[in-house]
């Protein structure tokens, strides 16, 4: 049973700062990550806590003039679909949105186990897309800038 603001490990605290959320999962196991991924509760909290450091990661000096939607489509919801969320780039800012509203240039669609292997550095995502577990659908030069543009 969840306890106010805990996820199934009493550590972490969902309800904390997406950084301190992100430092949280990024330590767990593969068995215990799946597990946070699997309840409603803390689904959401998760996938933003990576979204939002993933943001944070971005490199505006590399980015130049570029102004570009990033779609991120996470497989495995629970009840079938993905969750959705934006990245816009623009003005040498990357900002993010769980409700995306703009036409993509890129979309990619990942399992949040190998999002959060790419946000934490463990992999790539070039090496993700080669094994099929990353599709890039869109502007696949801009997805092939996608570790010169994030610090991953």
């Amino acid at each position: 049973m969840l306890r106010s603001g805990m996820a199934r490990d009493p550590g972490i605290d969902i309800d904390a700062p997406a950084a301190e959320v992100y430092a949280a999962i990024a330590a767990l196991d593969d068995d215990a990550f799946d597990a946070l991924m699997a309840d409603p509760v803390t689904r959401d909290r998760v996938i933003d806590s990576l979204v939002v450091h993933l943001s944070g990661q971005f490199r505006p000096e590399k980015a130049g003039d570029l102004d570009a939607v990033i779609h991120v489509k996470l497989w495995d919801r629970p009840g079938g679909g993905y969750d959705h969320r934006e990245l816009v780039i623009a003005d040498g800012a990357c900002s993010i949105s769980a409700t995306p509203e703009h036409d993509p240039r890129l979309t990619l669609k990942v399992r949040p186990s190998d999002l959060r292997a790419i946000v934490s550095g463990a992999t790539g995502p070039r090496r993700l897309a080669l094994r099929g577990r990353l599709r890039v659908i869109g502007d696949v030069g801009l997805g092939m800038r996608l570790t010169e543009l994030f610090a991953l």
